[in-house]
């Protein structure tokens, strides 16, 4: 017994000794849930301030002499904003590197990451995932993929992937492709990929680049597609190329199954704030030619000229930039094309007539010339200022359209060329006796291929003196006008019919026109008289700064202005100026003796909102804040012409008519729900309208608006204006916000004299989570046009 009871007590010794000897680490043990281990990596990572990873499991199996560290059941790993979650995971103490199994879950760099297995390096946060899905924010893109690799930066590569930017498991859109990566600028480039629709392939590709980013970046743009009677299926297939930081290029290459291969190119650049160009050239081989007026399109016949040439382009760019400094600035304006046709045809799509325009206007605020007309005008200035006096310096090269491909004759192109025209003025500044003057000088030389070119020089100086008084404001002006000319070829081309005032055409005898130096001095005196009365109504007790009252507001006061004005100008009538030369309608100075005389009521309204703004100790404080409007203006213009009243020739065929049309102009734009804008001239003679110009607006935030609008323009006949033909066209626009997705809009126009549409087009917009898309059908005189057009990233 004592035998036994002393083995006993030896083995317990044994174990006793045994076990205290032994590390514990050797032992698994359970840790409190959520308790927190940190583990410092041997080699420093790159960013100081992310020197540590936060480790947490529900498991920690390990011992100081292991080279890892194996974790078990919600694994975290968490470094500032990065977090990696998983199932299991083995630590690496001497490399930083991690192995994660099991519900793979990462937020690194704002990026959203999901597999099965993966690794990490914790130093500079690459690895690699299997089974994985990637969702990058920045450039919203899905990728799913059976092997997702991490580069430095935020930067992945991958391999038999599926790529969208749509939700879900069965995208509207995705690619799929054996290989692909995405570079640090958020660029997508896909290998040997196919496009799907709802997971359903529908054309392949070798490569492939999607954008991701809203940064520049290389890669092909969104295909327009369209159909017209005019043009047949239209597909244009833009490649846009980053060159640098300061220049760009399009490449577009524009198909049409009835005209052929169009290609485009356009080139921008801003080398700094004060430079930026843009410029575009597109150039085809028409299938189409009219080498008479029959086998013109139906719209283009009667105009006398024909299209044979087949080979047709456009030149067309603007450019703002400075000279030798900043002060002395540049602009150029070049716009030449092939035929008189060809922006009549090439009207829509990215490289069309509508998207240059829009394009010249939104980037430089300089516009074109209008599709129909014949001239087509390339400009160059250079211009600086100082305080007082300025410089131009202009040429001007108008490309007649009339005389090109065989219309015209040869050698009678009498088009005016202005080669170069030099100005230099003085602003309108003080002079004493409580004068003020200005002073502008001009020099021209105008170059014809057929006709007179010749030297012009025009100087005008002008005086004003001020009379201001508490009622009255009348300021008195005399202006002196002397032109000096001087041919340099001399030609008679017979009778020459240009532009009137008043819509008529003049008859210029160029034989009558002397050749040698002229000269022409005139002066035209007047003055200006305004006053201003003014009321002001209260509406309503002003709001107290009440952070209760916070978001609310309401007119206070309403002023309303009466400001009556008379102006009056007198031109002596010249004779002789039929012995001058004639380049513009500056060589032909009619007589004028005119009083015109106005009346403008203008409403202003005054509005007070309450609103919080941030207090000394960031306690939000109340305060009223006011804003202005003028939301309503009515204005009533009309002339009176003493030569008209003293006229005594062609009584027989007309008879005087002194006073003008009373013009009536209403602006409402109270800024809430509609925006009214109408001009209506009525004839006191004829007692009825002659023209009017109206478009209104009613509008409303999230739900659309309706636009309406009417030109009519009357025929007239009458010594001071003609009028060959009636104008009566309506328009009517509108947009629905059918909800957050749908927005369905519609165009009309009709014209009432001929009795005829201009225009009838429907359009659908789609704008859903990952892709817009949009359908537009318009019937015009002479072309039926049907659009497609979509954007797969939209983010």
């Amino acid at each position: 017994m004592r035998r036994k009871f002393t083995r006993i007590s030896l083995a317990a010794l044994a174990v006793l000794v045994l076990t205290l000897c032994l590390p514990w680490t050797l032992i698994g043990k359970q840790p409190e849930l959520n308790r927190v281990r940190k583990y410092v990596p041997d080699t420093p990572v790159q960013a100081p301030d992310q020197d540590e990873w936060t480790f947490s499991a529900d498991r920690v199996v390990g011992d100081h002499t292991s080279e890892y560290v194996e974790a078990f059941g919600n694994v975290s790993l968490s470094l500032g904003e990065d977090q990696l979650r998983a199932d299991f995971a083995r630590y690496y103490r001497n490399t930083g590197w991690v192995f994660l199994k099991g519900d793979i879950r990462a937020h690194w760099g704002g990026d959203f990451l999901q597999a099965d297995e993966g690794e990490f390096d914790l130093n500079n946060m690459t690895g690699w995932l299997k089974n994985g899905k990637l969702f990058m924010a920045k450039p919203h893109i899905y990728v799913e993929a059976e092997r997702v690799g991490k580069a430095v930066g935020d930067s992945y590569t991958f391999k038999n992937a599926k790529v969208t930017s749509c939700s879900g498991d069965r995208p509207a859109w995705s690619v799929t492709s054996e290989e692909g990566d995405v570079n640090l600028d958020g660029r997508i480039q896909l290998y040997r990929s196919a496009f799907r629709v709802k997971n359903v392939p529908v054309f392949f590709w070798p490569y492939m680049a999607l954008p991701g980013r809203r940064e520049r970046q290389s890669g092909f743009l969104m295909p327009y597609v369209s159909s017209s009677e005019k043009l047949g299926f239209q597909l244009n297939m833009p490649y846009y190329w980053v060159i640098d930081d300061e220049m760009d290029a399009t490449f577009y290459q524009n198909y049409m199954s009835r005209r052929g291969y169009m290609q485009g190119v356009q080139f921008r650049h801003t080398e700094d704030a004060s430079t930026k160009g843009l410029w575009q050239v597109d150039i085809m081989n028409d299938q189409r030619r009219a080498t008479s007026e029959y086998d013109e399109w139906k719209g283009y016949q009667g105009d006398g000229l024909t299209r044979p040439n087949s080979d047709r382009w456009w030149v067309r760019s603007k450019y703002d930039g400075w000279l030798g400094s900043p002060r002395w600035q540049v602009k150029l304006d070049l716009d030449v094309v092939s035929d008189q046709n060809y922006l009549r045809d090439f009207q829509h799509g990215p490289t069309g007539f509508e998207r240059s325009r829009e394009e010249f206007l939104d980037e430089f605020g300089r516009d074109i010339e209008n599709k129909d007309s014949l001239h087509r005008l390339s400009k160059a200035y250079v211009s600086r200022s100082w305080d007082r006096f300025g410089v131009v310096g202009f040429a001007q090269y108008d490309e007649n359209l009339a005389f090109m491909n065989g219309n015209g004759r040869d050698g009678e192109n009498d088009t005016v060329q202005t080669l170069p025209e030099l100005n230099a003025f003085a602003f309108q500044q003080s002079l004493p006796g409580g004068l003020e003057g200005a002073f502008d000088a001009k020099y021209d030389y105008f170059y014809r291929e057929y006709g007179n070119s010749g030297h012009r020089f025009e100087a005008k100086p002008e005086l004003k003196l001020p009379l201001k008084s508490d009622y009255l404001t009348v300021i008195p002006s005399l202006a002196l006008d002397h032109t000096s000319y001087s041919l340099t070829s001399h030609e008679d081309t017979g009778n020459m019919s240009v532009s009137a005032p008043g819509g008529k055409t003049a008859i210029i005898d160029t034989s009558k026109i002397e050749d040698g130096y002229q000269n022409r001095t005139t002066w035209t005196g007047g003055f200006s008289a305004f006053s201003e009365m003014t009321r002001t109504f209260s509406l309503a007790d002003l709001p107290k700064a009440d952070p209760g009252l916070a978001g609310t507001s309401s007119w206070t006061r309403l002023k309303h202005s009466i400001q009556p004005r008379v102006d009056y100008t007198y031109t002596p009538n010249l004779t002789g100026q039929e012995k001058l030369p004639y380049f513009d309608t500056d060589d032909r100075l009619a007589g004028s003796n005119k009083v015109t005389y106005s009346l403008t009521n203008v409403l202003d309204r005054r509005r007070d909102s309450v609103i919080l703004s941030p207090g000394s100790d960031d306690e939000p404080v109340a305060l009223v804040a006011r804003d202005y409007l003028d939301f309503l203006m009515f204005r009533l213009e009309q002339s009176y012409d003493y030569n008209e009243a003293n006229r005594m020739d062609e009584l027989n065929l007309y008879k005087r008519r002194p006073f003008s049309d009373v013009m009536a102009e209403l602006k409402v734009k109270p800024a809430t729900f509609v925006d009214l804008l109408t001009r209506n001239w009525f004839s006191p003679y004829r007692g009825d309208m002659t023209q009017s110009e109206t478009s209104i607006r009613f509008f409303k935030d999230g739900l659309g608006e309706i636009t309406l609008g009417y030109d009519f323009v009357k025929s007239l006949d009458e010594y001071l204006r003609t009028q060959d033909d009636d104008m009566s066209i309506i328009r009517v626009g509108g947009k629905w916000h059918i909800n957050d997705t749908f927005t369905l809009s519609a165009m009309y126009r009709h014209d009432f004299m001929d009795e005829q549409d201009l225009e009838r087009t429907l359009r659908l917009d789609w704008a859903a989570e990952c892709y817009t898309l949009y359908f537009s059908y318009s019937q015009k005189p002479g072309d039926n046009r049907f659009e497609v057009g979509f954007d797969l990233l939209n983010f």
